[in-house]
């Protein structure tokens, strides 16, 4: 109750002590935050000689301003929102009671009501004692909400300006006239938000004001799409991409031009003129703005998170040349490890020409055995010459027929008596060679390997609706741990099982084929390859 003090002198100083609390209160900076002093010290300076000058005319300016700061939290800070309220009561009634009448002269109150008014407004100040007290540490410092806080200004002024007005113009009682204020006021207030939102089945002014503030086309969704679609341009380098995007960046009327940079280069565009920001988005990379005239915090902020979506842009493109490098790497590696698989076969089957040289039986069984096997060294050399080859533009799938390619599997195979080759086909339709080829090579080599095969059985089913190649031995099951990995990534065990079915899996695939374990367990060992015709 300032006002009701008499001598000047003292009203001043309790002013400025006032205000002094009001600083020590304010939302409006943390601690941390670098405030710019002279903006800060003209402001406080002007406040103080109006203080001295109008002091009623100040409190009451200051009453605004401090109505509008705690009017802001209401809706956000909710454990708060009874201290809040209790403050923004205490505030009107010592404006409408205290302030206005003591300022205007003109306006006089009943000495009773008066009297008994600095009693009542004591009430909701005792209250903040027996208030709950919300634990501090769990709350966040307040955000002042602008238009809130200019909202709750703004009423406590209109309420105050219409009894004031309404008393001098038309010599209404002014405890009369603030009260028909109020009244008007709460009126108009439930009739707009009773507009803004009707919930009758048509929409209101909400709506329209939603229209115009989202609207498409101002420079955050121009950058956007400017770094959307520079990111789906293959040919584009990452920085090749972030010197686009900063030329369109550019041509924006605040800015002239933009700068990064990284620790061994630098990407620039536009012309280095006018007021310079620096800032640092990582420890290796400084961005600078050069502005058309000096920005204020708004515009810094703005420029600034549009470079850091241009900065994850970049790196995602980044990502995108390191994953392709990669997928490089790994095809470079997959064709080795299926090259070195096909030259361990070959080197297999040399072998054993050599130990069939080694018995020294010059017998017609001994000469076929080592004519068969020449044959399949012949035929396996020529596929891997093949793959060494580069690509042809002009390359055509082989396609031959079930029966031709049972027969001449058959006819390279015969030589071994563990193998028995079986056919069921009712309809002779037409087979990817290489497909079919490099899964029976891989599954019949595999098998070989095994100490405990003695008996392969090859079977082609081929009908109107499926067609299956199935290879099965009677050696020992396949390790649970090895089964879990096969056909999705390469497996290391000491009897094959490890590149060349996994290549030939996804090989299938390719082939809108299945390549399937179907049984496993020991002295029955079966994989399938198979397509549903009707699929």
């Amino acid at each position: 109750m300032i006002w009701s003090v008499d001598d000047r002198l003292l009203q001043f100083s309790l002013s400025f002590i006032l205000y002094g609390l009001f600083l020590l209160w304010q939302p409006l900076w943390s601690k941390e935050a670098q405030v710019n002093r002279l903006p800060v010290i003209v402001s406080g300076f002007v406040f103080v000689v109006l203080t001295y000058i109008f002091p009623n005319e100040s409190l009451v300016l200051f009453g605004l301003i401090l109505s509008g700061l705690i009017g802001s939290r209401l809706l956000s800070q909710t454990a708060f929102r009874a201290f809040d309220l209790l403050a923004l009561l205490i505030l009107t009634l010592e404006m409408a009671v205290g302030l206005v009448p003591d300022t205007f002269r003109e306006i006089s109150l009943p000495l009773l009501f008066a009297e008994y008014m600095q009693t009542v407004i004591l009430v909701p100040v005792l209250l903040f004692f027996f208030a709950p007290n919300p634990d501090h540490q769990k709350q966040g410092r307040s955000q002042v909400d602008l238009m809130h806080g200019l909202l709750a200004s703004t009423l406590l002024f209109i309420v105050l300006l219409g009894g004031i007005v309404i008393n001098l113009l038309y010599g209404v009682d002014y405890i009369d006239g603030l009260l028909l204020t109020v009244f008007i006021v709460a009126t108009l207030t439930i009739g707009i938000s009773w507009f803004w939102n009707p919930g009758i089945g048509y929409s209101g002014i909400g709506v329209l004001w939603n229209r115009y503030a989202m609207t498409i086309g101002g420079p955050f969704e121009t950058w956007i799409n400017t770094l959307t679609t520079l990111i789906e341009e293959p040919y584009l380098t990452p920085n090749d991409y972030l010197a686009a995007a900063c030329e369109h960046l550019v041509e924006n009327q605040w800015l002239n031009a933009i700068e990064w940079h990284f620790e061994n280069f630098k990407i620039s565009a536009g012309e280095k003129s006018g007021a310079r920001l620096e800032h640092n988005l990582d420890d290796k990379l400084t961005v600078v703005f050069y502005f058309k005239a000096n920005p204020g915090t708004a515009l810094e902020q703005h420029t600034i998170l549009l470079s850091r979506m241009a900065y994850q842009f970049y790196l995602a493109k980044l990502n995108q040349e390191k994953i392709r490098a990669q997928e490089h790497f790994a095809t470079i590696h997959h064709t080795g490890a299926r090259l070195t698989h096909d030259i361990k076969n070959i080197l297999q089957s040399i072998k054993t020409s050599v130990e069939i040289l080694d018995l020294k039986k010059e017998s017609a069984e001994t000469q076929q055995l080592l004519q068969t096997n020449l044959r399949q060294i012949s035929f396996r050399l020529e596929n891997t010459l093949e793959k060494l080859r580069a690509p042809r533009l002009n390359t055509q799938i082989k396609l031959v027929g079930c029966k031709k390619w049972i027969k001449r599997i058959n006819e390279q195979h015969t030589a071994d008596s563990r193998l028995k080759f079986h056919n069921d086909i009712g309809n002779d339709l037409t087979l990817p060679v290489d497909l079919f080829d490099s899964v029976v090579e891989n599954l019949i080599n595999n098998a070989l390997k095994k100490l405990s095969t003695t008996r392969i059985e090859v079977r082609l089913l081929s009908t109107e609706s499926i067609v299956v190649l199935s290879v099965c031995d009677n050696g020992d099951a396949i390790e649970p741990e090895i089964e879990e990995s096969l056909f999705a990534q390469p497996v290391s065990s000491g009897s094959g099982m490890g590149i060349g079915l996994y290549q030939a899996a996804i090989m299938a695939h390719a082939f809108n084929f299945e390549l399937e374990l179907s049984q496993n367990e020991k002295g029955r060992v079966c994989f399938n390859l198979f397509q549903h015709l009707s699929e």
